[in-house]
């Protein structure tokens, strides 16, 4: 366990043999951590030989409350990595990876982070392998040997008895102990079955005990426990478990299917004793060790080691069974191992080839397992030879149609499909025996009509089929020996003529299981009574939504009812026996007497509006009421009085664990005199809201009895004064909650105290002599309580009296949330003449103080307490030197208006104590506070240790595990200490710090001081993300007022330059958003950064509203500057006025930073940031390059080798984005970019600048017909996005077209333009088709000059789309006079082009300039023309369009002569149609004009 409290550990590795006792190992981890209180939350997984990623995602998903949006396993893994890493922020979690097989990466695999950038998260896992441990990274790792030969001998007696002890069986007990070798499986195995039995199975067992190692031991004792099984049919359905893939949960339901088809229970008469039975076999295999518990109702597992070995009996002898993957396969096949084999599992991941024909004629059980339905097309004849097959189960399969073999199964007797994508199914009429028939979970919207034939089917499932729309009623009406039936996800009852109704169900008279959805109860007949079910989860009304699923967990007699009317026959027939009730809405039920069922566990009672009493009765004699039940609700029922009236027995009620009243406003009291009528003794929650005249919630007489209440909510009462009316005691009862776990009191505006007393008089005097009366007195305790939630209660002044002994009261208070508590002014009064009772924390340094001490208070969030001050009442601080929290993780502080100070300074520890722990600091909207630590005394405090710089000694104030600090809305904050500007000087240090937010803080100078010393920098060695916004007065990051610059951890040496820099060697993110005065980083000239800071690992940048600045990095002879470049991955300069360049220009000499980049004829230093991905500039119209100052963004000086994404929207001074060169430098940005997005630059010419004569090749030359020119190739270009360029004339060359012969984009998709008013032409009839060959989308809107769009080169390399708008010069929209005749025609093969939009073309004349004599099969679809203004110039357009039968339809104009085109045939056919009705039913998918 101390190694799980170690920081620098991450992940543990436990390994040892299958059976030797690790996952019960991990169990007790679990326990024993939550019993320490280590960990704020466990999740336990199992990983095993053939993972399921989704499934344990979807595992941990469940248990933090996520739901997935995404669809594959890595976008759930980033998503859940996402929400881990969010609440490793504030919590402490702890994962639990059982059955490890290999090395898995299981941030990316699954989504959990760790590490040591995740403090918080550690991970422990299991493995049969020490290499798999070391593979995965453990540090350290344990060997489970198995149990001593004590611990071996304790557990099997605790399982055999005390009858191990006997003179005659002590002997043969240690024999067979010490033959298992102290593997708790083994030992477990052999014991169960020797229980009651005589000393001859004793002998037997030691006899059969031969092993020589450790697995032969584990194997001949499962085998000895299996043979001992002698119940029928237990060994049956113990193989039938192996069935099942490694670690999964195994469905008690799905078992009893299987079981059922395969011939086991033939001892039983119906449906429900054979399910009975099969509770019943479970039981009897979980008691022999042979199954495990599952957290899962109605489930269970089975250990993988005795999985392994039900395999190797079921494959063995007459049973043979095969269990395995698609790789076995193909070894099953190659072996003929199908011909003698009675049961299959396969499971698919990826699609085998099936033999035509299975060659399985001993086979009865067949299952299939796929994964994401994936598509299974199984051979026509693939059932053809197996006359014996009787179950077949298909799971996550897609199948569109069922094999024409399937009615070969004569023999089938269950078919059950989980998770399936079905479509005809219709066959499945042919399986005339089939007697069980399941679809749960499956995607299928009708049910077949053939399914009526089969009249012996006894048990049909359609659980959880969602899109289920079609039950034919004659399916139901023939289906008369069906005992079962499910399905509660249909709910089309009645719907149309064919749908199934309530009424065929009286047709089954054999029904004993039934599970539906009623929508309305309307719809269930007046004569409609089942009076034989033993099963049902029957709801009639709207669907029902339960928050508690765990509900239906308690009974197999589930009943909701929503109904306004009277309650039909049938309803009370059910009331009667059910084991879970729920009603709403109905107007009939006056009280609950009539259903006093002592079979009930659950009622919910909502919107009952006639009832006045939930039980009554003054009209008979005291009754046992409900003596079994253990959830009571009752909701929203307006005239509600009282629980109950009359007598009640002391036996009512016995059982009940929760109570929840809500929307009860006439409701008197919750419980009424409870010691004389009944007992809550064994109540646990606690819930009452919206009960609006109650005064208080418990009298005394019942708090007694509510020794195991854990959880208490109240709410929403506007009347409540008091929780307990202690009016009969005044004191004296110090442990009336001795379990209470979480108490959350709400909206309570009159709630006064927790607990009046007899002095009502003195307390009111009290208060009018302005002395206030606590919260909680010295009456009450809550030894256990860990969750205190407090929120708008006007009455609390005062928390505690100043009399409380906090050690017997709360010592395991965990959480205190206290929010819009109008009236509270502190939480007690320590100056009051009162004896007080505290803890004493040994003396420091001589310095002893008398502390009130939280030891385990982990997390405070005070938020809109208005008039509170500080804890004690006459504080300067929250925290002063009497109070600690020295388990405290993080401090929430939201609108406390009046707060001036967090921690007072004082010459010795105990305000500090509280800094040893804290992680997480929040502070916002306090607007009077003026520093975190009150600077009013000389000497500041060391609170765990010094930091010694040089000669420095100065004491420190140390935060020392604080990892985020964030600061919002703090206008009059100056600083963290010294009240000077800076936020962090020299005396204060928080070495964890990862991450820093400081919002809105409007009178900040400075973050942090500039010193000689480090103390002040020593918070910067782990910080990751520094974001400031809004802060208006900021002027430098780091102070300048010194001279001399500090160097943190070590000096960068550069060329010539020694200077000691302050380094950020952790820092990845940096945000500044709105700061108008800052000028720099630390030097106030007005560039960022200089050579006096650095950054190592800086990854993101963004600047946005910094308007004072004008470079971003000093150029430099040396490093230093640049140092920061090497990591940077993201880089965002937004709204930044002043900007001139991204680099400064000033010096001569430009930097290398990496390196430099060979260019021939060229050895000068480039600039380079070489991970550097993506860059944005918006709105800097003084931008006038990133390093030159001549209008070029980037030229020669500076190289982007990794850059993918550009963005540059209102760079208003822009001339060109490159410089064309004869050597590479300035295009090596090109070789990776995949997006190039330019908006709004007005003064943008040219994207590449074309002052040169030469251009340049940046990775090859593409060959051209006679042309050997070097050409600027983008190889990675995807999308370009230009728009509003209103000076450009060209990509590189100047001459009024976009793209010339020299400019290549091979990996184009998409080309977008919009305003580029001087381009005549987006393609030059030079341009080679290799250059655009992927283009895909083209998208032109409001190009003045532009005459037309795609030249004849380009007609065949795939356009997809194509949408033209607003060009008012286009007169044609493909060009074909410039080729050859037969060129023409084939370039008119359409393959790819599905959609043409053209709109707002004036001048518009037609869609190939050249007549076209012949069209291919395959044109696009859809086609729209609109705003052609000329009707003469419509009138010659053709507009094509896909018609239904693969031929196309030709329109000419308004005039509505049709050309009819056919594949490959032109035949015209000229008719002449009035109306449009007529024209779309030859052209369905046509645009009209």
């Amino acid at each position: 366990m101390d190694v799980l409290n170690d920081k620098n550990t991450s992940i543990i590795g436990i390994w040892g043999m299958g059976g030797v006792g690790k996952t019960t190992l991990l169990e007790e981890i679990r326990r024993q951590a939550g019993e320490k209180k280590l960990f704020d939350m466990f999740f336990m997984v199992t990983v095993s030989q053939t993972p399921n990623f989704e499934s344990i995602q979807q595992k941990i998903a469940d248990m933090i409350g996520l739901e997935f949006t995404e669809k594959t396993p890595e976008a759930k893994a980033e998503r859940l990595r996402w929400r881990i890493c969010e609440m490793l922020k504030e919590k402490k979690l702890l994962f639990l990876v059982d059955g490890v097989w290999g090395e898995i990466d299981l941030e990316k695999k699954v989504g959990i982070p760790y590490g040591e950038n995740y403090k918080g998260s550690r991970i422990v896992l299991t493995s049969r392998s020490r290499d798999v441990c070391d593979q995965m990274g453990c540090k350290p790792t344990y060997q489970v040997e198995g149990l001593n030969d004590d611990e071996a001998w304790g557990l099997f007696k605790g399982i055999v008895g005390e009858i191990v002890e006997s003179a005659d069986r002590k002997h043969i007990a240690k024999r067979i102990v010490g033959k298992c070798g102290g593997l708790p499986l083994a030992i477990k195995a052999v014991a169960n079955p020797l229980k009651e039995k005589s000393l001859s199975h004793w002998e037997v067992c030691i006899s059969e005990l031969k092993g020589q190692n450790l697995k032969s031991v584990v194997r001949e004792a499962l085998q000895f426990s299996y043979d001992y099984l002698s119940k029928p049919y237990a060994k049956e359905m113990f193989l039938l478990c192996c069935l099942f893939p490694e670690d999964e949960v195994i469905d008690i339901q799905d078992l009893f299917r299987l079981g059922l088809g395969f011939g086991l229970f033939q001892n039983t008469t119906t449906l429900d004793t054979a399910m009975a039975e099969a509770d019943v076999l479970v039981d009897y295999l979980k008691s022999s060790s042979l199954l495990l518990e599952s957290d899962r109702e109605g489930s269970v597992l089975m250990h993988d080691v005795i999985r392994e070995f039900a395999i190797s009996v079921a494959s063995r002898d007459k049973h043979l069974f095969l269990v395995g993957t698609h790789q076995e396969f193909i070894c099953w096949k190659r072996n003929h191992a199908f011909t003698r084999c009675t049961a299959v599992s396969l499971q698919i991941d990826v699609v085998p080839e099936f033999p035509y024909e299975w060659e399985c004629p001993e086979l009865e059980l067949l299952k299939l397992e796929g994964k994401d339905k994936q598509p299974l097309v199984l051979p026509s004849n693939i059932f053809k030879r197996m006359e014996k097959l009787r179950v077949l189960s298909m799971t996550d399969i897609q199948m569109m149609s069922l094999p024409a073999s399937f009615e070969d199964l004569k023999s089938l007797r269950t078919l059950c499909f989980y998770k399936c994508l079905l479509k005809d199914i219709s066959i499945i009429g042919e399986l005339k025996n089939l007697e069980i028939l399941s679809f749960c979970d499956c995607d299928i919207e009708e049910l077949p009509k053939e399914i009526e034939k089969l009249t012996n089917l006894r048990f049909l499932e359609l659980t959880n089929c969602k899109n289920l729309r079609l039950v034919p009623s004659s399916v139901i009406c023939n289906l008369s020996n069906l005992e079962g039936l499910y399905m509660r996800s249909f709910s089309q009852w009645k719907v149309g003529k064919d749908n199934a109704s309530v009424e065929d169900l009286k047709k089954l008279s054999s029904l004993v299981a039934l599970e539906v959805c009623i929508p309305n109860d309307n719809l269930w007949p007046d004569d409609l009574v089942f009076r034989n079910l033993t099963r049902f989860k029957i709801s009639v009304g709207d669907a029902f939504y339960h928050e508690d699923e765990h509900l239906f967990s308690h009974s197999s007699k589930i009943l909701e009812l929503k109904t306004n009317t009277t309650f039909k026959e049938g309803f009370n027939m059910l009331l009667k026996i059910a084991g879970v009730i729920h009603i709403e809405g109905t107007n009939a039920l006056h009280n609950l007497n009539e259903y006093n069922s002592p079979l009930l566990k659950c009622l919910i009672i909502k919107k009952c509006q006639e009832m006045k009493y939930a039980i009554d009765t003054t009209k008979s004699a005291p009754l046992i009421v409900f003596p079994l039940l253990e959830i009571l609700e009752i909701c929203d029922m307006d005239n509600l009085q009282e629980l109950y009236l009359g007598m009640l027995l002391r036996e009512s009620f016995g059982e009940l664990r929760k109570l929840i009243l809500k929307g009860l406003p006439q409701l008197m009291n919750v419980w009424k005199n409870p010691t004389e009528h009944a007992s809550l003794q064994k109540l646990r929650v606690l819930g009452v809201s919206c009960c609006h005249k109650l005064k208080s919630i418990f009298s005394l007489y019942m708090v007694r009895d509510l020794v195991q209440l854990q959880e208490m909510k109240v709410s929403q009462c506007e009347a409540l004064e008091y929780i307990i009316d202690g009016e009969r005691n005044g004191d004296g009862h110090e442990n009336l909650f001795p379990q209470l776990n979480r108490l959350e009191l709400e909206n309570l505006p009159k709630l006064q105290r927790f607990m009046s007393s007899l002095n009502a008089l003195a307390t009111s005097a009290n208060c009018g002599s302005g002395v206030l009366e606590p919260f909680f007195n010295n009456q009450i305790a809550f030894p256990k309580l860990e969750f205190m939630i407090f929120s708008n209660i006007d009455g609390v002044r005062e928390i505690w009296t100043s009399k409380f002994r906090l050690e017997m009261s709360f010592p395991q208070l965990r959480l205190l949330n206290l929010g819009s508590l109008l009236n509270l002014t502190h939480f007690w009064n320590m100056n009051s003449n009162e004896n007080i009772h505290m803890e004493i924390v040994p003396a420091v340094e001589d310095n002893a103080r008398r502390l009130i001490e939280f030891p385990c208070l982990q997390y405070i969030t005070l938020e809109k307490l208005p008039i509170f001050e500080s804890f004690q009442m006459g504080g300067h601080a929250l925290f002063d030197g009497k109070v600690a929290f020295p388990s405290l993780k993080r401090l929430t502080l939201s609108s406390v208006p009046k707060l001036m100070h967090v921690w007072e300074n004082m010459d010795g520890p105990p305000a500090h104590v509280s800094l040893q722990n804290l992680i997480s600091l929040d502070i916002g909207y306090c607007d009077t506070l003026k520093n975190v630590v009150s600077c009013e005394r000389d000497k500041t405090m060391a609170a765990a240790e010094e930091i010694e710089v040089g000669r420095n000694t100065a004491e420190v104030i140390i935060f020392p595990a604080l990892e985020t600090i964030n600061f919002h809305n703090l206008p009059n904050l100056t600083s963290f200490f010294a009240r000077n500007g800076t936020l962090f000087d020299e005396k204060v240090a928080f070495p964890s710090l990862k991450e820093l937010n400081l919002y809105g803080v409007h009178k900040l100078m400075h973050v942090w001081e500039n010193m000689d010393g480090r103390p002040a920098h020593v918070s910067l060695q782990n910080l990751f993300s520094l974001d400031i916004v809004d802060c208006d007065t900021l002027k430098n990051v780091v102070s300048c007022e010194r001279d001399k610059t500090v160097a943190v951890a070590e000096e960068i040496e550069a060329q010539g330059n020694t200077t000691g820099l302050i380094i950020f060697p952790a820092l990845e993110v940096i945000h500044f958003h709105n700061l108008p005065n800052l000028t720099s980083f630390f030097v106030e000239n007005g560039t960022l950064f200089d050579e006096k800071v650095a950054f190592p690992n800086l990854k993101q940048l963004k600047l946005y509203g910094v308007h004072k600045l004008i470079h971003v990095w000093e150029n430099m002879d040396g490093r230093p500057a640049h140092v920061c470049l090497q990591n940077l991955i993201s880089l965002d300069i937004l709204e930044c006025d002043n900007l001139k360049n991204v680099v400064s220009c000033e010096k001569d000499k430009t930097v290398a930073v990496a390196g430099e980049i060979e260019v021939p004829g060229n050895t000068t230093g480039v600039i380079i940031f070489p991970a550097l991905k993506m860059i944005y500039f918006r709105n800097l119209p003084n931008l006038t390059s990133f390093f030159a100052g001549n209008g070029t963004l980037i030229d020669e000086k500076v190289a982007f080798p990794s850059l993918k994404q550009l963005k540059l929207y209102g760079v208003h001074k822009l001339i060109h984005v490159w410089e064309n060169m004869d050597g590479r430098p300035a295009h090596v940005s090109l070789q990776n970019l995949i997006s190039l997005d330019i908006l709004d630059c007005d003064t943008l010419k040219n994207v590449v600048s074309c002052e040169r004569d030469k251009t340049v090749t940046v990775t090859g030359e593409i060959e051209v017909r006679g042309n050997t020119t070097g050409v600027i190739i983008c190889p990675a270009l995807e999308m370009i996005h230009f728009r509003n360029l209103t000076n450009l004339t060209s990509f590189f060359a100047g001459n009024g077209t976009l793209f010339d012969e020299k400019v290549a984009f091979p990996a184009l998709g998409s080309l977008e333009l919009g305003v580029l008013n001087n381009i005549t032409e987006l393609w030059s009839p030079q341009v080679q088709v290799e250059s655009f060959c992927q283009v895909k989308t083209i998208v032109v809107e409001g190009c003045s000059k532009l005459l037309q769009i795609v030249p004849p080169r380009l007609l065949q390399i795939g356009i997809e789309t194509i949408t033209v708008k607003r060009c008012p010069s286009v007169k044609s929209l493909f060009v074909l006079e410039r080729l050859a005749v037969d060129e023409r025609e084939a370039s008119l093969t359409f393959y790819h082009l599905k959609y043409l939009m053209v709109c707002g073309l004036p001048k518009l004349e037609y869609i190939f300039d050249k007549k076209v004599s012949a069209i291919s099969q395959r044109f696009f679809v859809p086609v729209g023309l609109r705003n052609v203004s000329n009707r003469k110039r419509r009138n010659k357009i053709l507009v094509c369009t896909l018609y239904e039968r693969r031929a196309l339809l030709v329109r000419h104009s308004p005039n509505i002569f049709l050309q009819l085109i056919k594949l490959n045939n032109v035949v015209d056919k000229a008719k002449n149609y009035g109306k449009t009705k007529a024209r779309r039913k030859l052209c369905p998918y046509g645009f009209y004009m």
